[in-house]
């Protein structure tokens, strides 16, 4: 059988190379990471063998001589891949998504000392990955070993090797069962993460498997399952009574061909909402700091060396049993603090999340919400806005957006300063008597921990006589810059007369994956669990003046967005995010790590190997308690995906104003509306402050005129009895009349006119000139400025964008247009700014009036008139 399939030992040596050297990869670097295998190591070894198979049918077609270096060169470039996710993972903590090889030139730029330092570090492992191929190499160069001559039962027994090893593979998963969390459970979902299913199935067949659906994204009923049997469809939803919005999933489900989201809106109608509690509204009216930290511990505080961090971990809302979800990655543990939800971990995303929602509708982010509240919001970071794309990103969570070199004057460094961040930003939001949000995503505490480190070197003075090794006295210096910059913080609201009523929230976006976990273990002073305890971390919710009220439900990342939403008492529906309000009866006490592990206060699940740790003695494992959390959290990362890939906000809110509470902002909202022409679920606080203050009259005793078309003097007329003007009776106006401006509306337009808001020319303007969006956003605009407004934009390369896109409009109306719709004086279709200039419609009275309201309530807040 030899002699006839291979005529040479050197025959049989090529075939054993090309079998055995991916098997040798996947097991080394299985060691290397894990230090330890299970059972489920056969997997990556099958498919290890089964991929040697495939590339020797390859080399098999070839000439001999040409197979031989054919196979050195494939078994060095898999060996080349290997080592970039070894070091990747000897920096990071985890391994490199396909979709993340797209970052490569800026990974190369940003991290090229720490990429350096990564190989230096795990050397050894990287020489212990390369010896085959450089083997391989070595051998060829002899003669050692050689391909076979070109015979076609040769390559056709290798592919049919290669056939049989694989699915008899998949054979071996399926028969250990199918269940989420099984092996075959892993290796069949699209939505399986990186980390888990290099743990279970090895990096090739991981790697193959995200290039697949990259390639070929799942469709339709191709996507993974919702389970919508969870949730109480029997409860009756009172908005009073649960953190909700009024919203008619049927009819959602009805209006939309798109299955993805016709799934959505069948789950989201039965999952069981948050009670409103006795925090809800607890902080209303307070401004609010929050705090993404880079690589932040809470093992660092410490009431002599941090004095600051450690007065706003022990005044206000103690979360005692906090995990943070992310061990690496800054962008996806800031977009599940800022979202609410996860990021896309499955095997088909293409980007990043944060860079796939910069044109997404995101109702719920803080920012956004606390604009429509008339806040002033403001997002800083101390580092390149380009890095991770956030100057696109966070203009779209509502913020002005400022980092290093754009907007915010400091110097850039790697890493750069928190302090000189928090110096030159204070005064943006402390000027001003409005309310103010503001996020800050620090720097300072970034890898690497050495005397190189900048901030670390900044900082030596206070941690290199510590009891710590290098690593953790530079840990700990570089981190000092974040107590600096808070101390700052402290004092300048302590000056601005403000800390009375300003809430401080600080978390870290990932695990300091820069410290082993040794070096971890050193900075907490016992041997920290590097499954779940290394997890354990602090949602710190600073509240100024009050006596600490300890909280000792398990949360993490995802649930900080909607336990603010209501504190604050703002407008969600907590059905539509992964998170869960921790305050609420309804939260689910349990930490969600990001590879679907878990933690709650009886026992661990770990997502990656299956295994459950039990942390309480005598604690017997419920398995029906298991399986509901283990599909609790499936549901929360699907969910969070389709959210995200389907735009998912803009399909339940097209308008983008559904969150107006402005009945809370005006004290005329309970009056009495006589007008029958007003249809249900409208909001009556615009005519009730403009009809009740005598600013619009009624077409009649009983009508409003609510979808009647309005004119262009009527608002020069809305906006002279604004100014001054002695107030007119509530008498009717017969808007069909084709007179001349005469009368009521002449002294209204000679005031608009001398002062230099009318954007019309006054030679062709009648009383029946029709008021169009672009006409009115002008004439506010140039009135706000009168009033000492400024006319700055958030984005002004969105700005240029849209100028550029529609040369129909002028410069002074799309900088209008943009100014109106940042101020949600307009909103545009889905919530998207670029919507507002497909058209230039006219408009009714009920819009003329709606958009004066909020010039009034957000950009005036509520002092003019």
């Amino acid at each position: 059988m030899s002699k006839r399939f291979f005529s040479s030992r050197k025959e049989w040596l090529s075939l054993v190379l090309a079998l055995l050297v991916p098997v040798y990869l996947e097991v080394v670097l299985h060691l290397c990471i894990y230090q330890q295998v299970n059972e489920r190591i056969i997997f990556p070894i099958l498919f290890g063998l089964s991929a040697g198979a495939l590339i020797f049918a390859l080399c098999a077609v070839l000439p001999p001589r040409v197979g031989k270096w054919a196979l050195c060169v494939i078994l060095g470039a898999v060996t080349f891949y290997f080592e970039i996710q070894l070091v990747y993972n000897s920096i990071f903590g985890e391994f490199m998504p396909i979709s993340q090889f797209g970052m490569g030139a800026g990974a190369v730029v940003n991290f090229f000392h720490q990429m350096l330092y990564g190989i230096w570090q795990a050397m050894p492992m990287v020489l212990l990955l390369l010896a085959p191929a450089v083997a391989t190499i070595v051998l060829a160069a002899k003669g050692v070993f050689s391909l076979p001559k070109l015979r076609w039962y040769r390559p056709a027994a290798a592919v049919a090797a290669f056939v049989l090893l694989h699915f008899g593979t998949l054979a071996v998963m399926a028969a250990g069962g199918d269940g989420p969390y099984t092996v075959y459970g892993l290796y069949t979902s699209a939505g399986t993460g990186t980390e888990v299913s290099v743990h279970n199935i090895g990096l090739l067949s991981t790697t193959r498997l995200e290039c697949k659906y990259m390639l070929f994204p799942p469709e339709g009923n191709e996507q993974a399952e919702l389970t919508i049997s969870l949730g109480t469809t029997d409860y009756d939803v009172d908005t009073t009574e649960y953190n909700v919005l009024d919203i008619d999933f049927d009819a959602l489900e009805e209006s939309t061909s798109n299955e993805a989201l016709k799934a959505l809106d069948r789950y989201f109608a039965a999952e069981e909402p948050t009670e409103k509690n006795e925090y809800t509204g607890m902080l209303e009216g307070y401004n609010l700091i929050t705090i993404c930290a880079e690589s932040f511990s809470s093992k660092l505080i410490d009431p002599e060396r941090t004095p600051t961090l450690y007065k706003l971990a022990t005044n206000g809302i103690l979360f005692e049993n906090y995990y943070g979800s992310w061990g690496s990655n800054t962008t996806n543990g800031e977009y599940t603090f800022c979202m609410g939800n996860y990021p896309d971990m499955s095997r088909s995303k293409a980007a990043a999340s944060f860079f796939a929602s910069q044109e997404n509708y995101l109702p719920f982010c803080l920012g956004n919400a606390f604009t429509r509240e008339g806040y002033q919001t403001w997002a800083y970071h101390d580092y390149s806005g380009e890095y991770y794309s956030r100057r696109d990103t966070h203009p779209n969570m509502g913020y002005n957006f400022q980092s290093a070199g754009d907007g915010l004057d400091i110097e850039i460094n790697w890493p750069s300063s928190d302090l000189e961040m928090m110096e030159a930003s204070v005064d943006d939001y402390l000027s001003s008597d409005q309310p103010f949000h503001a996020y800050y995503m620090t720097f300072s505490g970034h890898y690497q921990y050495d005397w190189n480190n900048p901030m670390s070197l900044k900082n030596k003075a206070m941690a290199e006589n510590l009891p710590y090794s290098e690593a953790v006295q530079a840990y700990v210096a570089c981190n000092n810059e974040l107590e600096k910059a808070l101390t700052y913080l402290m004092e300048r609201l302590e000056e601005a007369g403000v800390a009375d009523k300003t809430v401080i929230v600080l978390t870290n976006d990932h695990y300091p994956y820069g410290l082993t976990i040794d070096q971890f273990s050193e900075l907490a002073g016992y041997e920290v669990d590097e499954t779940f305890e290394k997890f354990r971390n602090s949602f710190i919710c600073y509240i100024p003046n009050i006596e600490p009220i300890e909280v000792d439900t398990y949360c993490s990342t995802v649930d900080i967005l909607p336990t603010l939403l209501n504190l604050f008492g703002l407008n969600y529906d907590s059905r539509l995010l992964a998170g869960r309000d921790i305050l609420s009866p309804q939260a689910y006490d349990m930490a969600v790590l990001s590879d679907q592990s878990f933690v709650t206060e009886n026992y661990g699940f770990n997502a990656a190997t299956g295994d459950v740790e039990i942390f309480t003695e005598g604690y017997e494992l419920d398995e029906e308690d298991l399986l509901w959390r283990q599909t609790v959290i499936q549901n929360q990362f699907q969910s969070s995906l389709d959210i995200l890939n389907q735009d998912y906000y803009a399909h339940v809110f097209p308008d983008g104003n559904e969150f107006d509470d402005e009945e809370e902002h005006n004290e005329e909202a309970s009056m009495e509306v006589p007008f029958t022409d007003i249809p249900e679920g409208k909001s009556l606080d615009p005519i009730t402050f403009l009809w009740g203050n005598g600013y619009m009259d009624p077409i009649s005793a009983t009508k409003f005129g609510y979808d009647v078309k309005t004119t262009y003097v009527e608002l020069l007329d809305t906006l002279y009895r604004m100014a001054g003007s002695p107030n007119m009776d509530n008498t009717w106006v017969d808007m069909g009349s084709t007179r001349p401006i005469t009368g009521k509306y002449l002294n209204c337009v000679k005031w608009a006119s001398s002062i230099g808001i009318l954007c019309r020319d006054i030679e062709t303007l009648s009383s029946y000139t029709p008021l169009t969006r672009v006409d009115a956003c002008v004439t506010l605009l140039r009135y706000a400025k009168l009033q000492g407004y400024s006319d700055a934009v958030d984005d002004e390369a969105l700005l240029a964008q849209m100028a550029a896109q529609h040369p129909e409009f002028t410069a002074e109306q799309c900088r209008a247009l943009h100014w109106c719709y940042n101020h949600l004086i307009i909103q545009g279709s889905g919530g998207k700014i670029l919507s507002i200039m497909d058209s230039n419609p006219e408009l009714s009275r009920y819009s003329l009036a709606k958009m004066v309201y909020h010039l009034w309530l957000y950009v005036f807040d509520g002092s003019q008139g």
